[in-house]
């Protein structure tokens, strides 16, 4: 051994969940998402499927009985079952289960192949390849066997039209919940052939799953305020009650039952004391059966109800009064609740003799009744809990516990980096761009973005992109406020046309900056986001040194890196003029990007080089721009330029976004708005109505 070189073993790798793919589970057709080894936040628009993938794994790896509908497959897999009845009507009732749909969980485990003890693992490892570190557990939700015959029982004879697809799924629906069965199976990695069955009591063994659930009562006070901690400070008590011999939780709970002995053995005395002395002896009465006896009073309180009946949270407030729970504010309550009930589980993990090897806990929007600060400190904090739990109960161990936390929270978005970020993405299908399903993206995985700077730039600002139906990037200070102000505009001019609005969808308005806006898009592309971006077309010429500013008929080129980033794929740089054309019928679009830029409010007329030239050229009269006979517009340019120098660009934006009425958007704004008007909103390619397990349905959002 060489001088220097440490003699210690190396800690063992924590077993931990490193992958799970679930397929046919409402939104879920068939996705695979991959988990931190701490802390995954799933983000995405509303009804993308966020919590049913939380609700599938606590459905598919709890034991007891589990019971799914109809209504919990996806959409997609409706019309395997008419396929699945066709080959059992031709009597091939083998390819009639296999094209039966099942709901299924596929859950991929990592574990140290050093390690001697599999523990609670080890019923579930299949392989004897030493050097194997992963295993899978798969959990299918399918047809019990034997139950074809009495699963299609009555169905149409033939299914050669929709409504008698409709009548088969009429009739097989409710038999689901008692012809379908849970099964799980040991899966080899190295052989997939190679498998054996296990039960769920070995499951949950290995994979302990809580769900701390977004609704958790705390607004939810009539005449007495629900004292909901007290119901936590309870469960922590049994869970100390039930712990081994020996177990520091145990004394915990042992001192505490002597203790409430003692008090009752002391008010029982003192109460057959005040029986005796204010309550008639029962012989006085003669009443027939009773004969001389008399009656003697006992007290018995539960230690177990004790702190949910009658124990509340009390906080401190001025002069000596002290304040009941349901009076702090609901931010305050709504954290110390997720913390005790965090508190909660751990104590059930630790309590257990042979404790699972993963503790997978699910956090259902923990931004509720949250200020933005707190928010992105909860998130942060998740991991330390690990480590602050065992500590406060005096343990030495870890708490081998992965969150998994489904957010709306742009701030706790922020807080996270990239690589923790899955995105949930609604998939358009076919022509009709109806989404029934949803994909599941790593961000970490979007090549050709530059993640550093992104991550930083969202912290910065905020990651609205993630929860947007639609976007509009923008350059500066001054669209950022005008924006608003002309979609309010546009609004009202469609509505009168009998038009829908942008103002019923959840626009996303985001300032880039010139120089940014490009690195945006491979990102927007990955996200699939509908996408305007508005920039100036920056037009420059020769000068002495370097390329000049100028108006839009003298220039040679543009300065603008997103418009050169955008037609960089173009033979050489494209001049203001082949821009112009570029944009002449209708906006520069790819995929589901769309770019505005200056163009002429009438053909062949003078351009705009920024927001305000191209404001003032769009409202002539406004300020006293006059056109005589002969001029080019060239020199109309020179007018309108000269009209905007001196002016203070977020001067110039808050006239006419608040003061000033009755001005025209310019049309490269206005043709950018209806183009992202036209495209469908995320609520209209989503045509499923089945539940997907997202707290709120709404459908329409104002613009930010």
């Amino acid at each position: 051994m060489s001088v220097g070189q440490s003699t210690q073993p190396q800690p063992q790798r924590r077993p931990a969940v490193t992958k799970v793919e679930v397929k046919n589970f409402r939104l879920l057709r068939d996705v695979s998402v991959t988990f931190d080894e701490d802390v995954t936040v799933c983000v995405g628009r509303n009804n993308t499927g966020k919590t049913s993938l939380a609700e599938v794994l606590s459905k598919f790896l709890r034991p007891g009985d589990i019971s799914l509908r109809l209504e919990d497959f996806s959409t997609e897999s409706y019309i395997e079952f008419g396929d699945a009845y066709r080959n059992f009507i031709s009597g091939d009732e083998v390819a009639a289960r296999e094209a039966l749909p099942e709901i299924s969980v596929k859950v991929f485990l990592s574990y140290d192949s050093e390690t001697s003890e599999y523990g609670n693992l080890g019923p579930l490892i299949v392989d004897l390849d030493p050097d194997c570190s992963e295993a899978i557990i798969s959990i299918r939700y399918g047809l019990k066997p034997g139950a074809m015959k009495e699963f299609f029982r009555d169905a149409p004879l033939s299914l050669a039209a929709d409504w008698e697809e409709s009548v088969l799924l009429s009739l097989v629906g409710p038999r689901i919940p008692h012809l379908y069965e849970r099964m799980a199976i040991a899966i080899d990695p190295t052989d997939t052939t190679n498998y054996r069955s296990v039960s769920m009591a070995e499951v949950s063994k290995a994979i302990k799953v809580d769900f701390v659930k977004a609704s958790r009562g705390l607004d939810d006070e009539k005449e007495r305020p629900k004292d909901q901690i007290g119901k936590i400070l309870e469960s922590l008590f049994m869970v100390a009650a039930k712990a081994d011999d020996g177990h520091i939780l145990k004394d915990v709970a042992t001192q505490a039952e002597s203790a409430l002995e003692e008090i009752v053995g002391k008010l029982n005395e003192h109460l057959q004391d005040m029986y005796s002395k204010m309550a008639p002896t029962v012989s006085d009465f003669g009443y027939p059966g009773l004969g001389n006896r008399n009656f003697s009073t006992r007290t018995t309180l539960d230690s177990k109800r004790l702190l949910s009946n009658f124990t509340s949270i009390r906080y401190p407030g001025s002069a000596g009064v002290e304040l009941p729970e349901s009076y702090s504010g609901l931010g305050s309550r709504n954290l110390l609740l997720i913390l005790l009930t965090l508190f909660s589980y751990y104590r059930e993990y630790s309590a257990q003799g042979s404790k699972p090897c993963v503790h997978l806990v699910f956090i259902e929007e923990p931004e509720a009744h949250l200020h933005p600060q707190m928010q992105e400190i909860f998130i942060h904090q998740l991991g330390v809990f690990k480590k602050k739990f065992p500590v406060a109960d005096g343990e030495d161990q870890d708490w081998n516990a992965q969150f998994l936390v489904t957010t709306h929270s742009a701030h706790i978005a922020n807080r996270v980096g990239f690589s923790a970020i899955r995105y949930f993405r609604l998939c358009e299908s076919g022509e009709s761009l109806e989404a029934s399903s949803s994909s599941v993206l790593n961000l970490a995985d979007a090549s050709g973005v530059n993640k550093d700077f992104l991550h930083k730039y969202l912290t910065l600002t905020r990651a609205d992109l993630f929860f947007a139906d639609k976007a509009i990037l923008i350059e500066g200070t001054t669209e950022r406020i005008f924006i608003p102000a002309a979609i309010a505009e546009f609004d009202e001019e469609e509505r009168k046309a009998g038009g829908s609005s942008l103002s019923s969808q959840y626009v996303s308005i985001m300032e880039v900056g010139g120089a940014h806006a490009h690195i945006f898009y491979p990102f927007l592309d990955f996200l699939g986001l509908q996408t305007l971006v508005i920039t100036d077309l920056d037009p420059a010429k020769p000068g002495t040194k370097k390329l000049e500013r100028c108006c839009v008929q003298e220039a040679t080129a543009t300065t603008n890196q997103g418009i050169k980033k955008w037609f960089e794929e173009r033979e050489g740089e494209m001049a203001p003029a082949e821009l112009l054309k570029e944009a002449e019928s209708s906006l520069p679009a790819t995929g589901m990007r769309a770019l505005a830029y200056q163009v002429p409010e009438v053909a062949e007329g003078p351009c705009g080089r920024t927001f305000e030239d191209a404001f003032i050229l769009a409202n002539p009269e406004i300020f006293g721009l006059s056109s005589d006979d002969g001029e080019s517009p060239l020199d109309i340019e020179l007018k309108a330029r000269e009209l905007a120098r001196g002016r203070k660009k977020s001067d110039f934006a808050l006239m006419f976004a608040i003061e000033q009425q009755g001005w025209k958007i310019p049309r490269y704004i206005k043709r950018g708005l209806e183009w992202l008007l036209d495209q469908a909103p995320a609520e209209q390619r989503d045509a499923s109505t089945q539940p997907v397990g997202d707290s709120d349905p709404t459908s329409q959002v104002a613009i930010r």
